[in-house]
């Protein structure tokens, strides 16, 4: 396999300085003119100083230039030569989802490569400019979270007319020819639904925040899809989709939310099962059915998304919900980017499956009658995989 060009131009320039065609003390010559001496790139020449910066060889001096310190190299640090930068930028994370995946990605990079980790929480121009500084710090590859999937950051675009790698986690960009690594939502929102129709609920709402998301949008395909497949008749009216406190960077306050959403299953006192987007989702929701008058799960069930880990606890609550396997997006993501490292044209889209882990939020309707299509759902195990083990586990299935 050869070797990348950007190494190529390191090793050229490395030699220049061991040889003394660039002494000690001395500007390197202008990017523009080191560009067109090599034949190469901003991007790949960015890639190769920053080989040359973490071997002790330079330095960058703000407003002056770029500078020969020493003709051997100096660092007491792992040379980034043959373990490639990979630069990550994701909305946030906590305990519920994100920190799994975090696991995952430095697992992985434990000896292939390294990582540069920065958040954007929601912010569309933040997210971009970070994208901007990591491909100035060197960057070789990037994972990316979005803040949104109907916006493409500029910087992404231009990354991928480049084939520069690049992995898009827990998001899909529709028509763009980039790799994605996420959990089949559509089946797994189809499972939470089914699984609640199997308990006898056969008026089911979903509650999902603002934010139109993929990941949302493929949630509420998948719950649509439950109804269509068990003849199950559903009204827009039964979802909730204006959650704004769940939103990153919202100034929206959870009370506001709970508060509205009360009105709205008090306005809905047929709905006896419920579907939530995210963990954090449910908890409103929780909240929202004790002040409506309504308990969970006695008279109300509620699937979500995700949950937080809990190693003891015997007062903790915990909901019936959606398990994503988050560390293995982590270490999908990285073989994804290290993989178009060696051959920039490959492009995967990755969907991986989940898992329905029993709690404490759902239970059979009370009804004389349990209908007819439930009965046929439990028969032919049309839920999927269902974890009754009660292990407190977000994400390392």
């Amino acid at each position: 396999m050869s070797e990348p060009l950007y190494q190529l131009v390191y090793e050229r320039l490395r030699d220049d300085i061991r040889g003394h065609r660039f002494p000690v003390g001395e500007r390197l010559p202008s990017e523009a003119e080191l560009t067109a001496e090599h034949k190469v790139s901003t991007i790949t020449l960015k890639r190769a100083l920053s080989l040359l910066r973490d071997d002790g060889f330079i330095v960058r001096r703000p407003r002056l230039g770029t500078f020969v310190v020493s003709d051997v190299a100096t660092s007491t640090t792992v040379s980034l030569v043959g373990r490639p930068l990979i630069g990550c930028v994701i909305t946030n994370f906590d305990d519920t989802f994100g920190t799994h995946i975090l696991g995952g990605l430095l697992d992985s990079m434990q000896t292939s490569a390294n990582l540069i980790l920065k958040r954007s929480l929601g912010d569309p121009a933040a997210e971009d400019g970070l994208i901007r500084s990591l491909i100035e710090s060197g960057m070789q590859a990037l994972i990316l979270q979005p803040s949104s999937s109907q916006y493409v950051p500029p910087a992404v675009l231009e990354l991928v007319l480049r084939q520069f790698p690049v992995v898009i986690l827990d998001r899909v960009f529709d028509g763009v020819p980039v790799s994605t690594v996420c959990s089949d939502n559509v089946a797994a929102a189809k499972m939470a639904t089914e699984y609640l129709f199997t308990l006898g609920h056969d008026h089911v709402g979903l509650v999902t925040s603002a934010g139109r998301m993929s990941t949302t949008e493929n949630r509420r395909a998948g719950f649509l899809h439950a109804h269509a497949a068990a003849n199950v008749p559903h009204e827009d009216d039964n979802e909730f989709r204006d959650l704004q406190s769940t939103t990153p960077g919202s100034d929206v306050l959870p009370e506001d939310d709970v508060a509205r959403l009360q009105v709205f299953i008090a306005n809905h006192p047929d709905l006896t099962g419920f579907v939530a987007s995210e963990y954090n989702i449910a908890l409103l929701l929780k909240e929202a059915c004790r002040r409506a008058g309504r308990s969970v799960p006695e008279d109300v069930s509620i699937v979500c998304f995700d949950h937080p880990d809990n190693f003891y606890d015997p007062a903790y609550f915990r909901f019936t919900h959606i398990q994503q396997n988050q560390a293995q997006m982590g270490v999908e993501a990285v073989e994804r980017v290290l993989e178009q490292l060696r051959k920039p044209s490959t492009i995967r889209k990755i969907a991986l499956p989940t898992k329905l882990v029993e709690g404490q939020s759902t239970t059979a309707r009370r009804t004389e009658r349990i209908p007819a299509y439930a009965v046929a759902l439990r028969r032919r195990g049309a839920v999927g995989v269902v974890d009754r083990s009660g292990a407190a586990d977000a994400g390392n299935s």
